[in-house]
């Protein structure tokens, strides 16, 4: 009897410009491979559902302008639960937090290519636990 190989590939989105998430992107990684800075608007918390989940990847370093992760403000205020932690080791700074806002901006020449976000949905709230190499590469407001 052969062989059966399954495909675990997972399923990406390479992002170049401006992209409204849907709740069918759920599982998704997403990267940002966009040099001009892009918005990626996450579903809104009622459409997206408790579980809802994806991951970001920098994959092309922004040159100009900026990267976002933002909720879609239509919809809902505040509901991003962020904390980011930096790797970089050069002072005691430590890496931004926020247990309610709308966005994460990814600083033009701080961001280095691997950062990442991972995002799931309670069903209220999103979740984002980040990893960034430089100080200053996510802001959040």
């Amino acid at each position: 009897m052969g062989r059966v190989f399954f495909d675990i590939r997972k399923n990406t989105h390479s992002l170049t410009a401006d992209y409204q998430a849907l709740a069918s992107d759920s599982g998704k990684v997403f990267f940002l491979d966009a040099a001009a800075g892009l918005t990626l608007t996450l579903p809104a918390v009622a459409d997206a559902q408790e579980g809802w989940n994806c991951r970001v990847y920098v994959s092309t370093n922004i040159s100009s302008n900026t990267g976002v992760i933002t909720e879609k403000t239509a919809s809902d205020t505040d509901v991003l639960v962020t904390q980011i932690n930096e790797i970089e080791t050069d002072d005691t700074q430590e890496g931004p937090t926020s247990t309610g806002h709308t966005t994460i901006t990814i600083a033009n020449a701080l961001d280095t290519i691997g950062d990442s976000f991972d995002i799931v949905c309670s069903g209220s709230k999103y979740f984002i636990r980040g990893e960034v190499a430089l100080d200053g590469c996510a802001t959040l407001a």
